[in-house]
């Protein structure tokens, strides 16, 4: 089979990055399309090099088998938010929310609180199901910029993915690189505060909003909602006893999976509920029907069945990795961006680029870290590089970048959770944008100074 030119590797992903540009501008919710269409792409190169249709089928479908996990987490994470609110429990978080929340600082607080939160978790996952479903509740209440306030938590978020000692991506990028765990955590303390320090100023600058009118809005959602809604303290179990499962390092499908459990049972037993109804709300979401617009716009949603477009996406995002990964279009893409490459502050580009390429088309956040690792590892040791320096370019870049690229897990997640559109809270995630450049900017400084986080055995970088 003949070798696949950069041209060539490179058609589907830029085929698939096109229309998918397209598309969001457009408005569409049909994401899957241009990963279909780089999909396609694929396929006619492969068949012109070669490659018989039974192995890239094999290949596609071993890449769609990949996806599997992180469909499950997107489904649980579905009915979670549907039984959650048909049992009350998501109207109950909006209400002591409201009555202890300063809603001129809700954007900042919200980045603040998810960035704690994700620290002491260790995950994403459980911020925004529990912390950030109360948020974008109060937001809704008080009249704050959903997208900006839906960015900021996942900003916060993100910032617990990178930079939690119990995250799994920060131990998986540990193991990827070589480094030690505590080591790992000084390095990455320098970048990732100032970065969250700027994205902090960002969310002060554009995200207060009127106080008076914020809180007459609050006090008169909070009224509707008893009005409409059982309250009971007995409804914020659910949330946490996810979190302190997250926190004990329960594996997050358990945590969910119980935490949907424990709202099914409050529906029936506090809200009154049939048996039936947080059935119907975790496979078809829970239609509000107080009869108040506001209160029945936040409250509705959830639910497997309206999210066949996420699993479309990762399915579609699966089977390029497969054929790409398969026919070494991949690594002839990414090959090309490291060849020859030997200063360190190159290679940190290189790395950052290769890592947020792969997130591009893999659609979650360990295959960024495990490819990039694996690929990068041995050139940074050969230039005599630190793997503390690796670990801090993949931390820096694809890990929290999997977060804004809206086919991405990660931004599905965040999505589903929020009831924001990946492609409206996006622009507005400033942590994940900033991070990259600062770590670059740190990689230049200490590339001139010498800094022995880029040396191995005391020996400068040639």
């Amino acid at each position: 089979m003949n070798r696949f030119s950069l041209a060539e590797a490179i058609l589907p992903l830029a085929t698939a990055a096109v229309l998918m540009l397209a598309t969001i501008i457009s408005g569409s919710t049909d994401l899957y399309w241009p990963l279909l269409a780089g999909v396609a792409a694929a396929l006619v190169l492969a068949l012109k090099k070669g490659w018989s249709l039974t192995d890239l089928g094999a290949a596609a479908s071993g890449g769609m088998k990949a996806t599997l996990i992180p469909i499950i987490i997107l489904v649980l994470v579905g009915c979670l938010i549907g039984v959650w609110k048909v049992s009350g429990t998501v109207p109950a978080m909006i209400y002591y929310g409201l009555g202890v929340a300063s809603p001129r600082f809700l954007v900042p607080t919200a980045f603040v609180l998810a960035l704690a939160m994700s620290m002491l978790l260790g995950t994403s996952v459980g911020t925004y199901s529990t912390l950030g479903v109360a948020i974008m509740g109060v937001a809704h209440g008080v009249g704050a910029p959903l997208p900006m306030v839906a960015g900021a938590l996942v900003s916060g978020a993100l910032f617990g993915d990178r930079s939690s000692p119990l995250a799994g991506s920060l131990n998986l990028t540990v193991a990827m690189t070589g480094t030690d765990l505590r080591k790992m955590l000084s390095v990455l303390a320098p970048t990732g505060i100032t970065a969250a320090g700027l994205a902090l100023v960002g969310y002060l600058a554009f995200g207060l909003g009127p106080a008076a009118d914020a809180s007459t809005a609050g006090s008169t959602m909070r009224e509707a909602i008893s009005t409409h809604f059982v309250i009971s303290p007995w409804l914020l179990v659910p949330p946490v006893l996810v979190l302190a499962l997250a926190f004990f390092r329960v594996p997050v499908k358990w945590a969910l999976g119980l935490g949907i459990l424990a709202g099914a049972v409050l529906s029936v037993v506090v809200a009154g509920t049939s048996v039936l109804a947080p059935v119907w709300a975790a496979l078809y979401g829970f239609t509000s029907q107080a009869g108040d617009t506001a209160l029945d716009k936040v409250f509705s949603g959830g639910g497997l069945f309206p999210m066949w477009r996420q699993f479309a996406l990762l399915l579609a995002a699966g089977a390029l990795s497969g054929i790409m990964e398969k026919t070494g279009m991949l690594s002839v893409v990414f090959s090309r961006l490291v060849e020859g490459t030997r200063r360190p502050l190159a290679l940190v580009g290189s790395s950052m680029l290769v890592s947020t390429g792969v997130a591009f088309v893999a659609a979650n956040q360990a295959l960024p870290i495990i490819i990039t690792g694996r690929m990068m590892r041995a050139t940074f040791e050969g230039a005599r590089l630190s793997p503390n320096l690796l670990a801090r370019s993949l931390a820096d870049s694809g890990t929290v970048l999997s977060g804004v690229i809206p086919w991405n897990l990660m931004a599905m997640l965040a999505a589903a959770a929020l009831g924001v559109p990946a492609r409206s809270f996006v622009p507005f995630t400033f942590f994940a944008f900033l991070l990259p450049a600062v770590s670059l900017a740190f990689a230049y400084v200490e590339e001139r100074r010498g800094s022995l986080a880029f040396q191995l055995s005391g020996r400068r970088a040639g």
